[in-house]
């Protein structure tokens, strides 16, 4: 049996919601969701895919229960797109480890992002023209990759093996997600090298505490300044233009010594804190390696202290306030 989808059997949503069925032979189990002015006539759809973390029990979890609230946000954007949420395990804390069967490993082999979008827009318009043999070809306009938590590595994996989708990739979204300091490359040396290659994608990284190291050590190499070994880079280098890494805080905050917003944050201040690197006097030769991102590091983390619950506050606000601007 192909791919097929159903509606959501609570049906009290604004919107489409549907789903993967329990039989249908499906790559992943997905949640599909239509905000309610999408145009159901339409044969081009632009497409978010949403690559969830941890702590996810299911696919149908993925839109009812995670407190990222990704339906409500694509609700609220009042954007006419497509949302599709594949289900990549569950993975829970137990202790102070962790256990599951959550894995993105899948989704960096060849073409798998093709065959998967593939498959799901091949479902989408069989659920919508059950009667028409075949049914219409679905074709893809604009292209987002979203993710959160532990879905920056199936972010990265995802974004080469879209096959035929690759010219249709607009942007990377990444929320809270750079955990890969231990990857090879870690995630801040991939996200530059991707994005230093010829490609019009751009990549929009927002972060908490626990992804600071890694997102202030790739806007530092964003920037020119830093390589990937963290040491300063001298020269500079040219900038990457289609980098945006900025700090996850939404509504008032303490941060250097006053209460802001984040509107408040002037970049240009926010560089001179990661920029106020104090080498302790010792001589250039001698500098440990990485000193100089480690300097920042510490620098941003001294300086900013993150509110209760950041790590969804990101995924919540940072998700609507892009979905409003695509």
């Amino acid at each position: 049996m192909a791919c097929e989808l159903e509606a959501d059997d609570v049906g009290t949503f604004p919107g489409l919601t549907l789903f993967t069925k329990r039989d249908s032979r499906c790559i992943k189990p997905t949640a599909v969701y239509f905000p309610p002015k999408h145009l159901v006539s339409s044969k081009k759809l632009d497409v978010v895919i949403w690559l969830h973390g941890f702590y996810v029990k299911d696919h149908k979890y993925l839109v009812r229960g995670d407190p990222a609230k990704i339906r409500e946000q694509v609700r609220d954007s009042g954007k006419d797109l497509v949302l599709i949420a594949p289900f990549l395990g569950y993975e829970y804390a137990v202790g102070d480890a962790v256990a599951g069967n959550y894995s993105v490993a899948d989704l960096a082999t060849p073409k798998w992002g093709e065959r998967y979008l593939d498959e799901i827009l091949a479902a989408i318009s069989q659920f919508q023209t059950p009667d028409v043999k075949p049914p219409p070809l679905l074709q893809v306009g604009k292209l987002v990759i979203a993710c959160h938590s532990g879905g920056g590595n199936g972010m990265r994996n995802l974004v080469g093996s879209l096959g035929k989708y690759q010219s249709n990739l607009t942007a990377c979204w990444g929320f809270d997600c750079l955990y890969g300091a231990s990857s090879h490359p870690d995630d801040a040396t991939f996200w530059y090298n991707w994005l230093s290659r010829a490609n019009t994608s751009t990549l929009d990284i927002i972060y908490g505490p626990s992804t600071l190291s890694q997102s202030v050590k790739l806007y530092l190499m964003g920037h020119g300044l830093a390589t990937a070994e963290g040491n300063k880079a001298e020269p500079a280098r040219p900038a990457v233009n289609n980098l945006s890494v900025t700090v996850g805080h939404y509504g008032a905050f303490p941060a250097f010594g006053q209460m802001v917003k984040v509107n408040d944050l002037d970049p240009a201040y926010v560089d001179g804190v990661m920029m106020s690197v104090k080498p302790g006097g010792m001589p250039k030769a001698k500098k440990p390696a990485g000193e100089f991102v480690q300097a920042a590091i510490k620098n941003v983390r001294d300086a900013i202290a993150f509110p209760s619950g950041i790590h969804y506050i990101i995924a919540r606000d940072g998700f609507l306030s892009r979905l409003s601007k695509l």
